[in-house]
């Protein structure tokens, strides 16, 4: 016999924190933000966004990290606009509350059409 479980909001025995993952690795932050690094498309347990210069933004969690070793995926729309292409990279040191991310465009930083991010790990 096959059952369906219909529910709202899935929360730990206290009624208020999230649900301990047992043998899963679900994302524990993700964010998309504009490429001027101002503001976000989308987001989860993202508290902020700084735009640090050109090409270079600063990531802050809602929910802190257990420690600085996370998983961070990257990426960012290339412009486009020509040249020898694009990469990017984490620009600086993660810790357990932000990490960074820098975006090039034929070797100097420039604002993207929009970053990407995501966290695994484990929350504090």
């Amino acid at each position: 016999m096959t059952s369906v479980l219909n529910v709202d909001t899935i929360a730990d025995k206290a009624g208020s924190g999230p649900v301990g993952l047992t043998k899963q690795h679900a994302a524990k932050a993700w964010m998309q933000a504009v490429g001027a690094g101002t503001s976000y498309n989308d987001s989860f347990n993202t508290s902020s966004l700084t735009d640090i210069g050109t090409g270079n933004i600063r990531v802050t969690y809602t929910n802190n990290m257990s420690n600085d070793d996370s998983s961070l995926t990257i990426g960012h729309q290339y412009t486009g606009t020509g040249g020898t292409g694009a990469y990017f990279a984490n620009a600086g040191a993660m810790t357990t509350s932000t990490h960074e991310h820098a975006h090039y465009e034929n070797a100097a930083l420039k604002d993207p059409v929009k970053y990407d991010g995501t966290i695994h790990g484990d929350l504090a």
